[in-house]
């Protein structure tokens, strides 16, 4: 059975010998096909109307591999990966191939702890996903509102799964999982206000379900190919704004944002003494690398060399000290 790696777990599984500032703590994973998905998000190059490769996702490579010699890689190297975390790709027969996937590692017995980013499926299909050792399941909505998403991801983009049918998946594997077993990811840059991107952190939050951030990635051959990343000002805000609520310091009820034309929507007091946010700036952990734990995604939304968007490892003195350079006015 063929699947992909990306070329970073590759790495770190001895598999390829890439140069990299960082390795992945997790061995991402992505279901193979020769046909593209039947989904058609506006950004991603696996969408069936985009002309990228098939061996991308985001901005990584992802070549191919037997999962044989993916399976006995892992063994060799299980005390490098924390976690194997399995990327879905909606195609015919996709739910077949997905549990055949799953059967494969389960028989292998890896004692490495099982994540499944999923499509809206079955319940049945999600119990058996549980039954072969899948812990956590990431149902990603990605955008910050339903009208977002209907652009970026839903019906104008001719795609069958609606956010109502995202949400009732979610809640659906989540009696399956139970609580803080089950997430989402919310992509910045998409055309959300940072008043919006909050909002929909403490909603998933009020709901036991974790969030993960993403920065938007332009990818040649999408349909967003020329959609601008978001400015980090921007992206630190909301990294910050997620850590203060997953850690119980702040909520958006207590933040406060902006109402004029110019900033609308911009956050201008996360709801804590200065204090208090230099305490939290100082650790560095609002701008790792966030979503399940030892995910850490070396460069998927950015090229080495740059200031990072998410850090997969705690940021040193210097990389502390120019994220304090957008926190001056807070």
């Amino acid at each position: 059975m063929k699947i992909r790696a990306s070329i970073g777990t590759a790495a770190a599984l001895g598999l390829e010998r890439i140069k990299t500032d960082a390795l992945p703590t997790t061995a991402y994973l992505m279901m193979y096909s020769k046909e593209s998905c039947l989904s058609n998000c506006a950004f991603c190059p696996q969408a069936r109307e985009s002309s990228s490769k098939t061996n991308s996702l985001s901005r990584v490579l992802w070549p191919e591999y037997n999962l044989d010699d993916i399976i006995l890689h892992l063994k060799k190297n299980s005390t490098k990966l924390k976690r194997i975390c399995i990327q879905t790709i909606r195609f015919k027969n996709s739910d077949n191939e997905l549990l055949k996937l799953l059967r494969g590692l389960w028989e292998s017995n890896l004692s490495i702890p099982l994540t499944v980013c999923c499509y809206p499926t079955t319940s049945d299909l999600f119990r058996e996903m549980k039954e072969l050792g899948v812990s956590r399941v990431g149902i990603s909505f990605d955008c910050a509102t339903p009208e977002i998403y209907e652009n970026i991801k839903g019906l104008n983009r001719e795609c069958d799964v609606s956010w109502l049918i995202l949400e009732s998946t979610i809640h659906e594997t989540q009696r399956i999982f139970g609580n803080r077993f089950v997430s989402t990811h919310l992509i910045v840059g998409l055309g959300e206000t940072e008043k919006e991107a909050v909002e929909f952190i403490q909603r998933f939050y009020d709901q036991k379900i974790t969030v993960g951030l993403f920065a938007f990635t332009p990818i040649k051959g999408t349909a967003l190919e020329n959609h601008p990343q978001p400015s980090l000002a921007s992206y630190r805000k909301i990294q910050f704004a997620r850590h203060l609520i997953f850690s119980d310091i702040s909520s958006f009820s207590e933040m406060k944002f902006s109402d004029s034309k110019d900033d609308y929507g911009k956050i201008v007091s996360f709801g804590i003494q200065r204090q208090k946010l230099d305490e939290e700036l100082t650790t560095g952990k609002p701008f790792r690398t966030s979503g399940c734990p030892h995910c850490n995604r070396p460069f998927y939304n950015e090229s080495p060399g740059k200031e990072l968007y998410n850090y997969p490892w705690d940021p040193n003195p210097d990389e502390v000290k120019r994220i304090r350079t957008y926190f001056s006015d807070f």
